[in-house]
Protein backbone atom coordinates (compact mmCIF):
# COMPACT_ATOMS: atom_id res chain seq x y z
CA UNK A 1 0.00 0.00 0.00
CA UNK A 2 1.13 3.49 -0.50
CA UNK A 3 2.95 5.57 2.30
CA UNK A 4 0.28 8.15 1.60
CA UNK A 5 -2.78 5.54 2.37
CA UNK A 6 -0.85 5.49 6.12
CA UNK A 7 -1.87 8.98 6.78
CA UNK A 8 -5.07 10.72 7.97
CA UNK A 9 -5.79 13.20 5.44
CA UNK A 10 -5.17 11.33 2.12
CA UNK A 11 -7.68 9.10 -0.33
CA UNK A 12 -6.97 5.24 -0.61
CA UNK A 13 -7.38 4.21 -4.25
CA UNK A 14 -10.81 3.71 -5.34
CA UNK A 15 -10.95 0.41 -5.44
CA UNK A 16 -10.18 0.37 -1.95
CA UNK A 17 -11.80 2.98 -0.61
CA UNK A 18 -10.00 5.65 2.58
CA UNK A 19 -7.94 4.01 5.20
CA UNK A 20 -9.74 5.76 7.76
CA UNK A 21 -12.86 4.78 7.00
CA UNK A 22 -14.34 2.70 9.44
CA UNK A 23 -12.85 5.64 11.68
CA UNK A 24 -14.80 8.45 9.73
CA UNK A 25 -18.14 5.81 9.74
CA UNK A 26 -17.67 6.42 13.63
CA UNK A 27 -17.27 9.90 13.65
CA UNK A 28 -20.07 10.23 11.43
CA UNK A 29 -22.70 8.31 13.44
CA UNK A 30 -21.44 10.16 16.78
CA UNK A 31 -22.88 12.89 14.72
CA UNK A 32 -26.17 11.00 14.27
CA UNK A 33 -26.37 9.60 17.67
CA UNK A 34 -25.62 12.99 19.44
CA UNK A 35 -28.92 14.64 16.75
CA UNK A 36 -31.18 11.80 18.24
CA UNK A 37 -30.01 12.33 21.92
CA UNK A 38 -31.24 15.90 22.10
CA UNK A 39 -34.30 15.30 20.05
CA UNK A 40 -35.40 12.65 22.71
CA UNK A 41 -33.97 13.93 25.76
CA UNK A 42 -35.84 16.86 25.91
CA UNK A 43 -38.88 15.18 26.02
CA UNK A 44 -38.12 13.27 28.93
CA UNK A 45 -36.66 16.64 31.00
CA UNK A 46 -39.29 18.83 30.23
CA UNK A 47 -40.89 18.88 33.26
CA UNK A 48 -37.76 19.50 35.18
CA UNK A 49 -37.08 22.05 32.91
CA UNK A 50 -40.01 24.24 34.02
CA UNK A 51 -39.39 24.00 37.77
CA UNK A 52 -36.21 25.34 37.28
CA UNK A 53 -36.55 28.21 34.92
CA UNK A 54 -40.16 28.59 34.73
CA UNK A 55 -42.28 28.67 31.76
CA UNK A 56 -45.44 27.61 30.94
CA UNK A 57 -46.62 24.22 29.05
CA UNK A 58 -45.12 26.16 26.02
CA UNK A 59 -41.63 25.73 26.93
CA UNK A 60 -42.15 21.65 26.89
CA UNK A 61 -43.58 22.40 23.33
CA UNK A 62 -41.26 24.43 22.10
CA UNK A 63 -37.71 23.01 23.60
CA UNK A 64 -38.15 20.31 20.86
CA UNK A 65 -40.17 22.62 18.22
CA UNK A 66 -37.30 25.13 17.94
CA UNK A 67 -34.65 22.41 17.63
CA UNK A 68 -37.02 20.64 14.67
CA UNK A 69 -37.56 23.83 13.10
CA UNK A 70 -34.34 25.67 12.95
CA UNK A 71 -33.20 21.90 11.13
CA UNK A 72 -35.42 20.62 9.03
CA UNK A 73 -35.71 25.15 7.55
CA UNK A 74 -31.87 24.81 6.70
CA UNK A 75 -31.05 21.09 5.78
CA UNK A 76 -31.26 21.69 1.68
CA UNK A 77 -28.85 24.74 2.35
CA UNK A 78 -26.84 22.86 4.64
CA UNK A 79 -26.21 20.08 2.30
CA UNK A 80 -24.92 22.45 -0.51
CA UNK A 81 -22.69 24.35 1.96
CA UNK A 82 -20.84 20.81 1.92
CA UNK A 83 -20.49 20.95 -2.23
CA UNK A 84 -19.39 24.30 -1.81
CA UNK A 85 -17.20 24.88 1.15
CA UNK A 86 -16.08 21.14 1.35
CA UNK A 87 -17.73 18.55 3.55
CA UNK A 88 -15.10 18.16 6.08
CA UNK A 89 -14.61 21.81 7.04
CA UNK A 90 -18.90 21.88 7.12
CA UNK A 91 -18.92 19.12 9.50
CA UNK A 92 -16.44 20.33 11.44
CA UNK A 93 -17.97 23.69 12.03
CA UNK A 94 -21.31 22.07 12.23
CA UNK A 95 -20.14 19.90 15.27
CA UNK A 96 -18.25 23.23 16.95
CA UNK A 97 -21.49 25.12 17.09
CA UNK A 98 -23.49 22.01 17.64
CA UNK A 99 -21.60 21.56 20.61
CA UNK A 100 -21.55 25.46 21.88
CA UNK A 101 -24.77 25.64 21.73
CA UNK A 102 -25.26 22.71 23.70
CA UNK A 103 -23.65 24.04 26.79
CA UNK A 104 -25.66 27.42 26.22
CA UNK A 105 -28.80 25.22 26.76
CA UNK A 106 -26.98 23.79 29.54
CA UNK A 107 -26.55 27.18 31.42
CA UNK A 108 -29.79 28.68 30.42
CA UNK A 109 -31.60 30.73 33.28
CA UNK A 110 -34.38 31.46 31.21
CA UNK A 111 -36.92 30.08 29.08
CA UNK A 112 -36.21 32.35 26.02
CA UNK A 113 -32.50 31.89 26.35
CA UNK A 114 -33.04 28.16 26.56
CA UNK A 115 -35.38 28.04 23.52
CA UNK A 116 -32.99 30.86 21.50
CA UNK A 117 -30.15 28.47 21.64
CA UNK A 118 -32.21 25.48 20.94
CA UNK A 119 -33.00 27.59 17.63
CA UNK A 120 -29.26 27.54 17.37
CA UNK A 121 -28.70 24.05 17.86
CA UNK A 122 -30.91 22.60 15.15
CA UNK A 123 -29.30 25.36 12.66
CA UNK A 124 -25.80 24.01 13.14
CA UNK A 125 -27.56 20.90 13.01
CA UNK A 126 -28.11 21.46 9.81
CA UNK A 127 -25.03 22.13 8.59
CA UNK A 128 -23.61 19.19 10.57
CA UNK A 129 -25.83 16.58 9.56
CA UNK A 130 -25.52 16.33 5.70
CA UNK A 131 -22.15 16.21 5.00
CA UNK A 132 -22.59 12.92 6.64
CA UNK A 133 -23.55 10.90 3.51
CA UNK A 134 -20.62 12.90 1.49
CA UNK A 135 -17.97 11.77 4.12
CA UNK A 136 -18.93 8.26 3.82
CA UNK A 137 -19.43 8.34 0.03
CA UNK A 138 -15.76 9.86 -0.30
CA UNK A 139 -14.66 6.90 2.10
CA UNK A 140 -15.94 3.52 0.98
CA UNK A 141 -15.82 2.15 -2.20
CA UNK A 142 -18.93 1.14 -3.66
CA UNK A 143 -18.33 -2.28 -2.81
CA UNK A 144 -18.69 -1.20 0.76
CA UNK A 145 -20.85 1.46 1.05
CA UNK A 146 -23.97 -0.39 1.43
CA UNK A 147 -22.28 -2.09 4.67
CA UNK A 148 -21.03 1.53 6.38
CA UNK A 149 -25.12 2.58 5.78
CA UNK A 150 -26.39 -0.69 7.56
CA UNK A 151 -24.53 0.58 10.82
CA UNK A 152 -26.86 4.03 10.42
CA UNK A 153 -30.38 2.04 12.15
CA UNK A 154 -29.05 0.20 14.80
CA UNK A 155 -27.08 3.17 16.17
CA UNK A 156 -30.34 5.78 15.54
CA UNK A 157 -32.77 3.34 17.04
CA UNK A 158 -30.40 2.33 20.04
CA UNK A 159 -29.77 6.29 20.76
CA UNK A 160 -33.43 6.80 20.69
CA UNK A 161 -34.32 3.57 22.85
CA UNK A 162 -31.38 5.11 25.43
CA UNK A 163 -32.17 8.59 24.96
CA UNK A 164 -35.06 8.93 27.04
CA UNK A 165 -33.69 6.49 29.58
CA UNK A 166 -30.44 7.92 30.32
CA UNK A 167 -32.39 11.30 30.28
CA UNK A 168 -34.59 10.09 32.96
CA UNK A 169 -31.65 8.93 35.00
CA UNK A 170 -29.72 11.99 35.03
CA UNK A 171 -32.56 13.89 35.89
CA UNK A 172 -33.25 11.37 39.28
CA UNK A 173 -30.20 11.34 40.07
CA UNK A 174 -29.29 14.54 39.98
CA UNK A 175 -25.81 14.43 39.63
CA UNK A 176 -23.93 17.28 40.91
CA UNK A 177 -27.25 18.92 41.74
CA UNK A 178 -27.48 20.18 38.10
CA UNK A 179 -30.51 17.70 36.80
CA UNK A 180 -31.53 18.14 33.26
CA UNK A 181 -28.73 20.40 32.61
CA UNK A 182 -26.32 17.21 32.08
CA UNK A 183 -28.49 15.93 29.10
CA UNK A 184 -26.99 19.06 26.99
CA UNK A 185 -23.52 18.90 28.84
CA UNK A 186 -23.39 15.54 27.13
CA UNK A 187 -22.71 16.94 24.23
CA UNK A 188 -19.42 18.68 24.85
CA UNK A 189 -18.02 15.24 25.41
CA UNK A 190 -19.57 13.89 22.43
CA UNK A 191 -18.81 17.17 20.19
CA UNK A 192 -15.09 17.45 21.51
CA UNK A 193 -14.71 13.68 20.74
CA UNK A 194 -16.36 14.39 16.93
CA UNK A 195 -14.44 17.37 16.15
CA UNK A 196 -11.13 15.85 17.41
CA UNK A 197 -11.60 12.59 15.83
CA UNK A 198 -13.06 14.46 12.88
CA UNK A 199 -9.60 16.19 12.50
CA UNK A 200 -7.63 13.71 12.56
CA UNK A 201 -9.69 10.62 10.36
CA UNK A 202 -11.87 12.51 8.20
CA UNK A 203 -11.00 12.76 4.14
CA UNK A 204 -9.88 16.29 2.90
CA UNK A 205 -12.21 18.19 0.49
CA UNK A 206 -11.72 18.30 -2.69
CA UNK A 207 -12.27 21.39 -5.07
CA UNK A 208 -15.97 22.80 -4.72
CA UNK A 209 -18.18 21.56 -7.02
CA UNK A 210 -20.18 24.87 -6.91
CA UNK A 211 -18.70 28.56 -7.32
CA UNK A 212 -21.38 30.21 -5.31
CA UNK A 213 -24.87 30.03 -3.61
CA UNK A 214 -28.40 30.63 -4.62
CA UNK A 215 -29.33 33.34 -2.31
CA UNK A 216 -32.95 33.64 -3.70
CA UNK A 217 -33.00 29.92 -3.64
CA UNK A 218 -32.10 29.49 0.21
CA UNK A 219 -34.66 32.09 0.95
CA UNK A 220 -36.99 30.32 -0.94
CA UNK A 221 -36.60 26.94 0.10
CA UNK A 222 -36.53 28.07 4.35
CA UNK A 223 -39.44 29.49 3.70
CA UNK A 224 -41.21 26.45 2.32
CA UNK A 225 -39.90 24.35 4.62
CA UNK A 226 -40.90 26.49 7.48
CA UNK A 227 -44.21 26.81 6.17
CA UNK A 228 -44.42 22.97 5.90
CA UNK A 229 -43.25 22.04 9.10
CA UNK A 230 -44.57 24.94 11.62
CA UNK A 231 -47.91 23.92 11.18
CA UNK A 232 -47.61 20.21 11.05
CA UNK A 233 -45.80 20.95 14.87
CA UNK A 234 -48.06 23.59 16.18
CA UNK A 235 -51.18 22.02 14.64
CA UNK A 236 -51.61 19.03 16.93
CA UNK A 237 -51.43 20.77 20.11
CA UNK A 238 -53.47 23.86 18.79
CA UNK A 239 -56.22 21.40 17.64
CA UNK A 240 -55.46 21.98 14.07
CA UNK A 241 -57.38 25.84 13.73
CA UNK A 242 -58.19 27.14 9.87
CA UNK A 243 -54.75 28.76 9.62
CA UNK A 244 -52.61 25.74 9.68
CA UNK A 245 -54.13 24.30 6.89
CA UNK A 246 -53.52 27.72 5.49
CA UNK A 247 -49.88 27.49 6.25
CA UNK A 248 -49.55 24.11 5.04
CA UNK A 249 -51.65 25.13 1.57
CA UNK A 250 -48.83 28.33 1.42
CA UNK A 251 -45.84 25.73 1.92
CA UNK A 252 -47.21 23.54 -1.06
CA UNK A 253 -47.12 26.58 -3.47
CA UNK A 254 -44.10 27.42 -1.62
CA UNK A 255 -42.40 24.57 -2.86
CA UNK A 256 -43.49 24.70 -6.64
CA UNK A 257 -42.39 28.64 -6.29
CA UNK A 258 -38.86 26.57 -5.28
CA UNK A 259 -39.10 24.06 -8.13
CA UNK A 260 -39.59 26.45 -10.62
CA UNK A 261 -36.81 29.11 -9.59
CA UNK A 262 -34.52 26.10 -9.32
CA UNK A 263 -35.00 25.50 -13.04
CA UNK A 264 -33.91 28.95 -13.86
CA UNK A 265 -31.64 29.39 -11.17
CA UNK A 266 -27.71 29.27 -12.73
CA UNK A 267 -26.39 28.12 -9.38
CA UNK A 268 -29.46 25.76 -7.66
CA UNK A 269 -29.13 24.14 -4.58
CA UNK A 270 -30.66 20.72 -5.60
CA UNK A 271 -28.50 19.75 -9.13
CA UNK A 272 -31.09 19.49 -12.28
CA UNK A 273 -29.85 16.16 -12.70
CA UNK A 274 -31.10 14.59 -9.82
CA UNK A 275 -34.45 15.49 -10.68
CA UNK A 276 -34.24 13.91 -13.80
CA UNK A 277 -33.38 10.50 -12.00
CA UNK A 278 -36.24 8.10 -12.02
CA UNK A 279 -34.56 6.21 -8.76
CA UNK A 280 -33.84 9.45 -6.81
CA UNK A 281 -37.12 10.37 -6.80
CA UNK A 282 -38.94 7.02 -6.67
CA UNK A 283 -36.60 6.66 -3.90
CA UNK A 284 -37.48 9.87 -2.69
CA UNK A 285 -41.22 8.78 -2.35
CA UNK A 286 -40.42 5.68 -0.84
CA UNK A 287 -38.09 7.46 2.07
CA UNK A 288 -41.25 9.87 3.07
CA UNK A 289 -43.35 6.66 3.85
CA UNK A 290 -41.02 5.27 5.54
CA UNK A 291 -40.07 7.58 7.82
CA UNK A 292 -43.36 8.96 8.43
CA UNK A 293 -44.06 5.79 9.30
CA UNK A 294 -41.25 5.04 11.49
CA UNK A 295 -41.47 8.29 13.47
CA UNK A 296 -45.42 7.89 13.92
CA UNK A 297 -45.56 4.48 15.66
CA UNK A 298 -42.28 4.93 17.85
CA UNK A 299 -43.79 8.15 19.20
CA UNK A 300 -47.42 6.24 19.57
CA UNK A 301 -45.76 3.02 21.19
CA UNK A 302 -44.64 5.28 24.00
CA UNK A 303 -47.56 6.99 24.57
CA UNK A 304 -49.75 3.97 24.61
CA UNK A 305 -46.89 2.43 26.92
CA UNK A 306 -47.04 5.78 29.09
CA UNK A 307 -50.16 6.63 29.33
CA UNK A 308 -52.24 3.51 28.10
CA UNK A 309 -50.95 0.79 30.13
CA UNK A 310 -49.59 3.53 33.13
CA UNK A 311 -45.44 2.68 32.58
CA UNK A 312 -42.54 4.86 33.60
CA UNK A 313 -40.45 6.45 31.09
CA UNK A 314 -38.13 3.31 31.72
CA UNK A 315 -40.99 0.85 31.26
CA UNK A 316 -41.38 2.89 28.13
CA UNK A 317 -38.05 2.28 26.79
CA UNK A 318 -38.36 -0.90 27.55
CA UNK A 319 -41.06 -1.90 25.41
CA UNK A 320 -39.38 -0.43 22.65
CA UNK A 321 -36.55 -1.52 23.21
CA UNK A 322 -37.30 -4.53 21.25
CA UNK A 323 -37.33 -2.50 18.16
CA UNK A 324 -33.55 -1.74 18.73
CA UNK A 325 -32.79 -5.23 18.79
CA UNK A 326 -35.10 -6.01 15.85
CA UNK A 327 -32.94 -2.64 13.79
CA UNK A 328 -29.34 -4.42 14.18
CA UNK A 329 -30.26 -7.97 13.66
CA UNK A 330 -32.67 -6.70 10.15
CA UNK A 331 -29.70 -4.50 9.25
CA UNK A 332 -27.25 -7.69 9.80
CA UNK A 333 -29.37 -9.71 7.47
CA UNK A 334 -29.91 -7.24 4.96
CA UNK A 335 -26.50 -6.68 4.02
CA UNK A 336 -25.91 -10.44 3.19
CA UNK A 337 -30.08 -10.04 1.31
CA UNK A 338 -28.32 -6.89 -0.80
CA UNK A 339 -26.08 -9.03 -2.18
CA UNK A 340 -27.72 -12.12 -3.38
CA UNK A 341 -30.96 -10.74 -4.56
CA UNK A 342 -30.67 -6.39 -4.89
CA UNK A 343 -31.40 -3.56 -2.70
CA UNK A 344 -35.01 -3.54 -4.25
CA UNK A 345 -35.84 -6.52 -3.71
CA UNK A 346 -34.49 -6.71 -0.32
CA UNK A 347 -36.42 -3.46 0.50
CA UNK A 348 -39.37 -5.20 -0.51
CA UNK A 349 -38.70 -8.31 1.89
CA UNK A 350 -38.58 -5.94 4.91
CA UNK A 351 -40.97 -3.64 3.95
CA UNK A 352 -43.58 -6.97 4.20
CA UNK A 353 -41.82 -7.81 7.39
CA UNK A 354 -42.57 -4.39 9.27
CA UNK A 355 -46.21 -4.52 7.77
CA UNK A 356 -46.27 -7.79 8.91
CA UNK A 357 -45.35 -6.74 12.70
CA UNK A 358 -47.57 -4.05 12.83
CA UNK A 359 -50.45 -6.02 11.33
CA UNK A 360 -50.02 -7.95 14.29
CA UNK A 361 -49.68 -5.43 17.32
CA UNK A 362 -52.77 -4.17 15.60
CA UNK A 363 -53.89 -7.49 15.85
CA UNK A 364 -53.64 -8.44 19.34
CA UNK A 365 -54.63 -5.00 20.55
CA UNK A 366 -57.95 -5.38 19.51
CA UNK A 367 -58.59 -9.03 20.51
CA UNK A 368 -56.60 -9.25 23.66
CA UNK A 369 -59.12 -9.16 26.40
CA UNK A 370 -57.28 -6.37 28.14
CA UNK A 371 -54.37 -4.31 26.51
CA UNK A 372 -51.80 -5.99 25.60
CA UNK A 373 -48.29 -5.23 27.40
CA UNK A 374 -45.16 -4.87 26.67
CA UNK A 375 -45.06 -8.73 26.91
CA UNK A 376 -47.25 -9.60 24.62
CA UNK A 377 -46.31 -6.94 21.97
CA UNK A 378 -42.72 -8.06 22.27
CA UNK A 379 -42.84 -10.27 19.40
CA UNK A 380 -44.47 -8.25 16.76
CA UNK A 381 -42.63 -5.04 17.85
CA UNK A 382 -39.50 -7.58 17.41
CA UNK A 383 -40.31 -8.13 14.03
CA UNK A 384 -41.82 -4.58 13.11
CA UNK A 385 -38.10 -3.22 14.13
CA UNK A 386 -36.60 -6.57 11.75
CA UNK A 387 -38.21 -4.97 9.11
CA UNK A 388 -37.28 -1.05 9.21
CA UNK A 389 -33.86 -1.77 9.96
CA UNK A 390 -33.38 -3.90 7.01
CA UNK A 391 -34.95 -1.27 4.77
CA UNK A 392 -32.52 2.35 5.78
CA UNK A 393 -29.10 0.77 4.38
CA UNK A 394 -30.45 -0.77 0.71
CA UNK A 395 -32.67 2.27 0.45
CA UNK A 396 -30.17 4.82 1.00
CA UNK A 397 -27.24 2.72 -0.92
CA UNK A 398 -29.94 3.07 -4.11
CA UNK A 399 -31.58 6.57 -3.85
CA UNK A 400 -27.46 7.30 -4.36
CA UNK A 401 -26.59 4.78 -6.65
CA UNK A 402 -24.50 6.97 -9.30
CA UNK A 403 -24.59 10.35 -7.41
CA UNK A 404 -21.44 12.12 -8.67
CA UNK A 405 -19.46 14.61 -6.48
CA UNK A 406 -20.94 17.40 -7.34
CA UNK A 407 -24.55 16.29 -6.65
CA UNK A 408 -23.52 15.10 -3.31
CA UNK A 409 -24.09 17.57 -1.21
CA UNK A 410 -27.69 18.85 -2.75
CA UNK A 411 -28.11 14.65 -2.84
CA UNK A 412 -27.96 14.44 0.84
CA UNK A 413 -29.39 17.43 2.13
CA UNK A 414 -32.61 16.98 -0.44
CA UNK A 415 -32.32 13.59 1.84
CA UNK A 416 -32.18 14.63 4.95
CA UNK A 417 -35.05 17.22 4.39
CA UNK A 418 -37.29 14.43 3.12
CA UNK A 419 -36.58 12.68 5.92
CA UNK A 420 -37.11 15.73 8.51
CA UNK A 421 -40.21 16.45 6.48
CA UNK A 422 -41.69 13.06 6.96
CA UNK A 423 -40.80 12.81 10.43
CA UNK A 424 -42.98 15.72 11.34
CA UNK A 425 -45.42 14.46 9.13
CA UNK A 426 -45.79 11.30 10.92
CA UNK A 427 -45.60 12.38 14.34
CA UNK A 428 -48.33 15.08 13.12
CA UNK A 429 -51.11 12.57 11.55
CA UNK A 430 -50.09 9.19 13.21
CA UNK A 431 -49.84 10.59 17.12
CA UNK A 432 -53.12 12.90 16.13
CA UNK A 433 -54.86 9.69 15.06
CA UNK A 434 -54.07 7.93 18.56
CA UNK A 435 -55.08 10.72 20.66
CA UNK A 436 -58.32 10.68 18.42
CA UNK A 437 -59.27 7.16 18.99
CA UNK A 438 -57.65 7.11 22.50
CA UNK A 439 -58.19 8.33 26.08
CA UNK A 440 -55.22 8.79 28.79
CA UNK A 441 -57.84 7.54 31.25
CA UNK A 442 -59.33 4.56 29.61
CA UNK A 443 -56.79 1.63 28.29
CA UNK A 444 -59.41 -0.66 26.37
CA UNK A 445 -59.63 3.09 24.17
CA UNK A 446 -55.91 3.03 24.14
CA UNK A 447 -55.59 -0.35 22.60
CA UNK A 448 -57.61 0.95 20.01
CA UNK A 449 -55.93 3.60 19.45
CA UNK A 450 -52.58 1.94 19.28
CA UNK A 451 -54.51 -0.47 16.55
CA UNK A 452 -55.88 1.84 14.68
CA UNK A 453 -52.07 4.07 14.72
CA UNK A 454 -50.78 0.74 13.39
CA UNK A 455 -52.45 0.10 10.73
CA UNK A 456 -52.63 3.49 9.42
CA UNK A 457 -48.44 3.43 9.48
CA UNK A 458 -48.53 -0.21 7.86
CA UNK A 459 -51.20 1.54 5.07
CA UNK A 460 -47.98 4.10 4.92
CA UNK A 461 -45.26 1.17 4.15
CA UNK A 462 -47.59 -0.49 2.05
CA UNK A 463 -48.31 2.34 -0.50
CA UNK A 464 -44.43 2.48 -0.50
CA UNK A 465 -44.49 -1.18 -1.93
CA UNK A 466 -45.20 -0.48 -5.73
CA UNK A 467 -43.56 2.54 -5.59
CA UNK A 468 -39.76 0.49 -5.18
CA UNK A 469 -40.32 -0.90 -8.84
CA UNK A 470 -39.21 2.15 -10.12
CA UNK A 471 -35.95 2.08 -8.46
CA UNK A 472 -33.24 0.10 -9.81
CA UNK A 473 -32.93 -3.37 -9.14
CA UNK A 474 -29.10 -4.14 -9.27
CA UNK A 475 -27.49 -5.57 -6.51
CA UNK A 476 -25.29 -4.02 -3.44
CA UNK A 477 -21.65 -5.27 -3.94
Amino acid sequence: MPESADRPGTVDTPAGGYRWRWRVLAVVLAAEAMDILDTTTVNVAGPSVRRSIGGGIDLVQWLSAAYTLAFAVLLITGGRLGDRYGPRRMFLLGAAGFTAASVVCGLSVTPAMLIAARVVQGSFGAILLPQGIGLLTAAFSEREIGKAFSAYAPVLSLAAVTGPLVAGGLIRWDLFGVAWRLIFFINLVLGAAAIAAGLRYLPPDRQPTVRRLDGRGVVIAAAAMFLLVYPLIQGRQAGWPWWTFALLAAGVAGTGLFARHERRSAAPLIEPALLRRRGYLAGGAVALAFFAAAAGIMLVLSLYAQYGLGYSALGAGLVITPVAAGNVAGALVAMRLSRRLGGRATIQVNLAVAVAGLASVALIAMLAGSPPGGLLLAGPVLALGFGLGGIIAPLFSTILDGITPAETGSASGSLGAIQQLAGSVGVATIATLYTSTSHAGASHLAARGLAVTALAAAALLAFAAPVTLLLSPAPEG
